[in-house]
C-alpha cells in the first residue's frame, strides 16, 4: 500500500498513519495464521505469541459526510491482503464481514477510497464485490482538481429499495 501512497497527491505520512490507525473509533477485524498442524512442539509457542497477520480491514462507524452529515456508514480505512492470500476468497471474505457488521450496526452503506492507480483493487471492488463509484467521489464533479483526482470514493448501499 505504500507505494500507491508514496505515488499519490496525499504522499505517506507515517505520523498521519499512525493517527488514523490509534484514532479512538478505529476498529480491526485481523486474520491470523492459523497452521498448529504443521508446527512442531519446539516452535509453536513462539508462533502462538507472534502469529503471522494475513490479512486485515481496518474500519470506523461515521456519517457519510463530516460537513453534512445524512447517513451512517462503516468506513472502510483499508484492506490488507498479504500477496500468498490474494485470489483465495479472503478479502471477499472480509469484505461481506464488514457489510453484516454495518447492517448489524444499522449502517445505510459501506463506503472506501480506493488510488484509481490500484487497479486490482478496482476492479475487486466494482466487479467483485459490486461497489459503485459513490455520489461524493471527486470523479462526479467538473473542475480541474476534480479531473486530476488520483482516487475514487466508492460505496455499496445496504438499505433495500421497495421494489
Amino acid at each position: 500500500m505504500g507505494v500507491f501512497y508514496r505515488a499519490s497527491s496525499w504522499g505517506l505520512d507515517m505520523e498521519e498513519k499512525r493517527k488514523e490507525l490509534t484514532h479512538d473509533d478505529a476498529r480491526f477485524l485481523i486474520v491470523l495464521e492459523d497452521d498448529d498442524d504443521e508446527r512442531d512442539a519446539e516452535s509453536s509457542d513462539d508462533k502462538r505469541t507472534n502469529p503471522r497477520v494475513l490479512g486485515f480491514a481496518h474500519f470506523r462507524y461515521e456519517e457519510d459526510d463530516e460537513d453534512d452529515p445524512t447517513a451512517p456508514v462503516l468506513y472502510l480505512y483499508e484492506l490488507q491482503i498479504q500477496s500468498t492470500q490474494q485470489k483465495a476468497g479472503m478479502g471477499k471474505r472480509l469484505m461481506n464481514i464488514m457489510e453484516l457488521l454495518a447492517m448489524k450496526s444499522k449502517m445505510h452503506k459501506v463506503m472506501l477510497t480506493v488510488f484509481k492507480e490500484n487497479v486490482k483493487a478496482i476492479g475487486f471492488y466494482l466487479n467483485k464485490m459490486k461497489y459503485e463509484v459513490d455520489e461524493c467521489s471527486p470523479s462526479n464533479f467538473e473542475g480541474e482538481e476534480n479531473e486530476h483526482c488520483d482516487y475514487e470514493i466508492l460505496s455499496k448501499s445496504l438499505i433495500r429499495r421497495a421494489k
